[in-house]
């Protein structure tokens, strides 16, 4: 690897999962640079980047690499501010001199999908549909927003779980997370402790995930359930329309999940032993 971005600092929980990855930095900077030298006007913001070769690199890896090749002059970066949730990094192949339009257009569909309303609105589309999954395959709903269990309460944090199941008296603290990002890690490993506490087994049901904290959980006896498309709600189908067609980010308006997900958690959890 050529250089190290110092500008680069990872919170503390991923740092030794980050120099174990280095070695990927330079196959995702070919890969990068492919992408920009086959669409020169092209205009991607961080997030759609990590998202777009997330299957061969963590979010922290190509990350890395747009900053490193942004310090190399290959890319320009041009951060859009915004009034709430912070800004937006805006990376071009430093020949294209007129992103302006282009970034105006992926702007306006950040700032739509990103509301309130409609971030609150995914949440509760994915909780609803997994839960009826779930019902349908015999688990139960034995608490919602829960942080007590058989007489005991969560009080080191003020986290709770999005719902109990339990089947086969199996139960599972479980935390549904319907966001292009990954779950925090600070969250992802309290939500596990929490379980060890209640003595249940920890299930996430995510978007996507890194292996690694997939492993970490399988290692505490929970299964991690990806889904890998964000769904939102029938009434968005333009919306998703929009950020499918112009981010080309994975999307979905829909009615229900895919029973093979259900089915494939159901198949685990036969092969548990109380």
């Amino acid at each position: 690897m050529k250089k190290f971005d110092n500008n680069y600092i990872p919170e503390q929980e991923i740092l030794e999962e980050m120099w174990s990855e280095d070695d990927y930095q330079d196959e995702a900077e070919v890969d990068i640079r492919n992408l920009y030298e086959n669409d020169k006007k092209g205009v991607y913001y961080s997030r759609q980047l990590c998202i777009k070769f997330e299957k061969k690199y963590y979010h922290w890896v190509t990350e890395r690499t747009v900053r490193y090749l942004k310090d190399l002059g290959y890319l320009k970066l041009i951060i859009r501010k915004r009034k709430e949730r912070g800004s937006i990094n805006f990376y071009i192949h430093h020949s294209n001199r007129y992103p302006k339009r282009k970034i105006n257009e992926i702007e306006k569909i950040i700032n739509e999908y990103s509301e309130e309303r409609i971030s609150r609105s995914c949440g509760r589309q994915a909780e609803i549909l997994f839960c009826l999954g779930l019902l349908k395959k015999g688990f139960r709903v034995i608490a919602e927003g829960a942080r007590e269990f058989e007489g005991k309460k969560w009080e080191k944090t003020e986290h709770n779980f999005d719902f109990i199941f339990e089947r086969d008296e199996i139960y599972y603290g479980c935390e549904i997370k319907n966001t292009l990002d990954y779950i925090d890690k600070d969250e992802f490993d309290i939500k596990i402790e929490m379980c060890e506490f209640f003595k249940i087994r920890p299930m996430f049901i995510m978007r996507f995930a890194p292996k690694t904290w997939i492993e970490q959980n399988n290692k505490k006896k929970g299964y991690c359930m990806i889904f890998e498309t964000k769904i939102f709600e029938l009434s968005q189908i333009e919306l998703v329309e929009k950020i499918k067609n112009v981010l080309g980010l994975p999307v979905i308006c829909s009615r229900g999940i895919p029973e093979g997900i259900i089915i494939r958690f159901e198949n685990w959890h036969k092969r548990q032993k109380v």
